[in-house]
């Protein structure tokens, strides 16, 4: 019976010293510091890790008190502490919301983590510690914190719950809070009250699914400043992964003047545009009036005058029509960036040849088509209004009774690209930029008919629906006028009419 329970215990301590000898296995290959200590704070083992990290060789450690690894300002509180931990020991993060350093050998002191593990064994209570070097996370920090620091706009960083954790000296500015104002209070701070109710539920929305983006795309955006103005915002959120979980900053920009700046222009477009038409169609009227008269007294005096006369009175006439041609254009140039009209499916080079042959009807010209034209839904007035004024301006300024027009089609990923050519006299250089402006004509408008506006509104109508036009010269005679006509809108048509 002794024997027997001689070898039972002999069992026991056996698997006890083998369970001890794998725990201590396990410790020592553990990627962080591990640190094993008694109830008197007596230092009983230490894996690798805390000889790299410490500097110390473990034989330097065992026994000592676990202050060795301490800075000195903190040593003072640490058995009080200590004490506290063993009384109600549980697993847990040491030092929540503090500032916790490790102190090397060599006197050097890093910042750590450090989580606590009450351990069971024969000996009663041990803890040990997985203490984690985060110097190089606390640098990381350190610059994006100055990297938020230096941005030129308002940056808020802000967690799950919707507390403010960072903030840049042009959020004070721009606000009109301290930071210290700021920091661990709701984001609702900077928002109008009748936003509020509707704000966390949208915070909410955005965590569950975090990507960078604008906020409110859409909506008319307001913060709100310590004084309780408001002013229009824009605002853009990026997601940031941190140890703690998933933050939000957002970067918030004052757009109060754009917005004065965008709806006073926008004011004074309509009061061009307004203008420009009422002027238009006052002035017609006296001009077809006096029209009429020069008409009626070139009737009433046939045979009677001399041909000196007869010619001023033509040329009266000529110069209304021009007046009233200028008029016209003047108009469709202010209104050439509101060009649309019915959006079509448009066979591009079926719409060049119609083009072509309404504006040389009376004349000898040839037109050829290269390369690969669009089949697509578009807005067909202003892309007819383009190339009528390009194919009717070579007409207009050709040399010989007869000529050529050579369009090219090709495209690139965001635009179809065309380039207009012919065989008449060019234009110089030095004029090229100068033809885009408004009333330039190159030769006398009584030997050429024009309001000198056509290349303009070309321009004008381009640009407003996102594409460029250029001039080049040709060898050894005409112009080749390129222009780009934005696919991606075309796209966007398509869905409309589908």
């Amino acid at each position: 019976m002794i024997v027997r329970d001689s070898s039972e215990a002999y069992r026991i301590a056996n698997r006890l010293t083998q369970s001890e000898r794998h725990f201590r296995q396990v410790v020592d290959a553990a990627p962080n510091a591990m640190v094993m200590i008694d109830g008197r704070g007596c230092i009983e083992m230490v894996n690798t890790q805390t000889e790299i990290i410490f500097g110390y060789n473990r034989t330097e450690l065992l026994g000592k008190t676990m202050e060795i690894l301490i800075p000195e300002r903190f040593r003072k509180h640490h058995p009080g502490l200590r004490m506290d931990y063993f009384a109600v020991p549980t697993t847990r993060a040491m030092g929540i919301g503090s500032d916790l350093y490790g102190l090397r050998k060599d006197g050097s002191e890093f910042p750590v983590e450090i989580g606590l593990n009450p351990i069971e064994t024969a000996d009663g209570i041990k803890v040990l510690s997985a203490i984690v070097d985060i110097s190089e996370r606390k640098r990381q920090e350190e610059r994006f914190r100055l990297v938020v620091e230096a941005a030129p706009n308002a940056m808020v960083m802000i967690d799950s719950r919707g507390y403010i954790e960072m903030v840049n000296a042009q959020t004070e500015q721009l606000f009109g809070y301290a930071r210290k104002e700021l920091l661990g209070k709701p984001m609702e701070i900077l928002i109008p009250e009748r936003f509020r109710p509707q704000h966390p539920g949208l915070r909410s929305d955005y965590f569950n699914t975090p990507t960078t983006r604008a906020m409110g795309s859409g909506r008319d955006l307001f913060g709100l400043r310590k004084d309780g103005s408001e002013f229009q915002v824009e605002i853009g959120l990026n997601p940031i992964q941190t140890a703690d979980g998933v933050k939000v900053l957002s970067a918030i920009v004052d757009i109060s003047e754009r917005k004065r700046f965008t709806d006073e222009l926008s004011r004074r477009n309509q009061e061009l545009n307004n203008f420009a038409y009422v002027a238009s169609h006052d002035l017609k009227s006296p001009l077809r009036g006096v029209d009429q008269l020069a008409t009626w007294l070139t009737e009433d005096l046939a045979g009677k005058i001399d041909t000196d006369t007869d010619e001023h009175l033509r040329l009266m006439r000529v110069r209304i029509k021009r007046m009233e041609k200028l008029l016209d254009d003047l108009l469709l140039y202010f209104r050439a960036g509101q060009l649309g009209g019915n959006i079509e499916h448009i066979d591009f080079a079926v719409l060049i040849r119609d083009v072509f042959e309404l504006c040389c009807a009376e004349h000898p010209f040839t037109l050829e088509l290269i390369g690969d034209f669009p089949i697509c839904p578009a807005h067909k007035v202003p892309l007819e209004l383009v190339f009528r004024n390009l194919i009717s301006n070579v007409v207009k300024h050709h040399d010989q009774a007869t000529g050529k027009i050579i369009i090219h089609a090709s495209h690139t990923e965001h635009f179809f690209e065309f380039a207009v050519a012919d065989d008449g006299p060019g234009i110089a250089e030095e004029h090229r930029e100068r033809v885009f402006t408004m009333f330039q004509t190159l030769r006398p408008r009584d030997e050429v008919e024009g309001s000198g506006m056509g290349l303009a509104i070309i321009k004008k109508t381009l640009e407003s629906l996102g594409g460029r036009i250029r001039l080049d010269g040709n060898h050894p005679r005409g112009a080749v006028f390129h222009f780009s006509w934005p696919r991606q809108v075309n796209r966007q048509w398509h869905e409309i009419i589908k």
